[in-house]
């Protein structure tokens, strides 16, 4: 099940998600509510669709309205939010991500501490 669970957060997260539009309004430093997310990762963007942050939780968003991947989420001391999926027993998976001006967000994806792909989120 690890091994199935590492496979879909390579493929659907890991990918790097872009998303594509941006909202007008300045992002929170720690978001809140439904973000649109699509991936550089090929293929990524068939699967995975966004993330949905509420108090202290993300749950990552997929094709069908299916969700899953939650975790938990704070701020750090770089001002970077940082997603742990260790709650859904995917310790070695974690997003960071960083306010845009524009009301997005820009992150990163690690597999035990290694970059694997790159995202963005807007509203």
């Amino acid at each position: 099940m690890r091994k199935f669970a590492a496979g879909i957060a390579a493929a659907a997260l890991s990918s790097g998600i872009i998303l594509v539009g941006a909202g007008n309004a300045a992002a929170e430093p720690v978001p809140d509510g439904t973000y649109q997310g699509t991936t550089d990762v090929p293929g990524g963007g068939l699967i995975w669709k966004g993330k949905t942050f509420r108090n202290g939780t993300v749950t990552n968003n997929f094709v069908f309205g299916l969700s899953g991947l939650s975790g938990n989420y704070y701020e750090d001391a770089a001002g970077r939010t940082v997603i742990d999926y260790g709650p859904s027993g995917l310790g070695f998976l974690t997003d960071t991500m960083v306010a845009n001006g524009d009301g997005s967000y820009t992150g990163a994806t690690y597999i035990n501490g290694n970059q694997v792909g790159g995202f963005r989120l807007a509203r």
